[in-house]
């Protein structure tokens, strides 16, 4: 790590380090969650589901920082392999002070991307987003929400503790949040899955597994019960068992926002072989 006037920066491998924490312990947090919930602890889980998107956005930040150093290695679309340089540290990632409010609108943002990451005649959404500011009063809910999932508090005479929470609407932010987590996983993939032979590729994948029960919880245990089958059919020596079916992934629930402001996805690679990079995954 180097400090130069107001910049910081750290190489590329403490970088892809950084962001792999940020990565594994969102993933985790959602894992929690969903444990939570199935004890019918789901304030708690709605709290873990808050910050669980809160480390998206570090991740998504830090990601959109070190991208092109990490890329610059793996030689890819014919260009000669360079070392990687030092990463620049996101200004929102060189305070330990940054308002939950960014952090969320951040996560917000980007998960409005996800009609249009998985379904074509939507793509606009994935590739144009609103502006920050819509998503003020949305990620403000979800801080208080985090709050009311730890903390007793006292509204008039009447007290709200988070072990008298509904739980209404936990079961659709699980399926949000991993499904946003996955998307920037898929990003990562796609990144680096035209890298030729030899180069320094380094996959995700397994962060990718641990996410997919909660992304596509239907599709991924029908691929287990499929896997199970497979295996069976080998033990018996059953050629017609031994075939497996495609994977197709149903289309998420459509966000709750989408809009203006572009990103640069790189040659726009990643929209296009977003499915193919899931069905490698599994």
């Amino acid at each position: 790590m180097s400090v130069s006037g107001s910049l910081e920066t750290v190489t590329a491998s403490f970088a892809r380090k950084w962001w792999r924490a940020l990565m594994a312990n969102a993933c985790a947090l959602v894992e929690d969650a969903d444990a939570l919930a199935g004890r019918g602890s789901v304030g708690r889980a709605q709290a873990m589901l808050v910050l669980a998107m809160e480390e998206l956005a570090k991740a998504r930040w830090l990601y959109e920082a070190a991208e092109y150093e990490w890329r610059r290695p793996l030689g890819l679309y014919g260009l000669t392999p360079e070392p990687a340089g030092d990463v620049v540290v996101p200004e929102e990632l060189r305070s330990r002070r940054l308002p939950h409010l960014t952090k969320l609108q951040t996560a917000e943002q980007y998960a409005s991307g996800l009609g249009g990451f998985w379904d074509a005649s939507r793509r606009t959404e994935f590739y144009q987003l609103r502006d920050l500011a819509a998503f003020e009063a949305v990620a403000r809910q979800r801080n208080l929400d985090k709050q009311a999932g730890f903390y007793v508090d006292r509204d008039g005479d009447v007290i709200l503790s988070p072990l008298e929470a509904s739980g209404e609407g936990v079961q659709d932010l699980i399926l949000l949040a991993a499904q946003t987590i996955e998307m920037l996983l898929i990003e990562d993939h796609t990144r680096q899955q035209d890298a030729p032979d030899g180069a320094p590729v380094d996959s995700s994948q397994d962060l990718h597994w641990a996410i997919m029960p909660l992304s596509h919880p239907q599709e991924f245990a029908e691929f287990v019960e499929r896997s199970s089958m497979i295996d069976m059919a080998s033990e018996l020596d059953d050629p017609q068992l031994s075939e497996p079916d495609s994977v197709t992934y149903a289309e998420p629930p459509p966000p709750a926002a989408s809009g203006e402001g572009s990103r640069d996805l790189r040659a726009g690679r990643l929209a296009e072989g977003s499915r193919e990079a899931n069905a490698d995954a599994v």
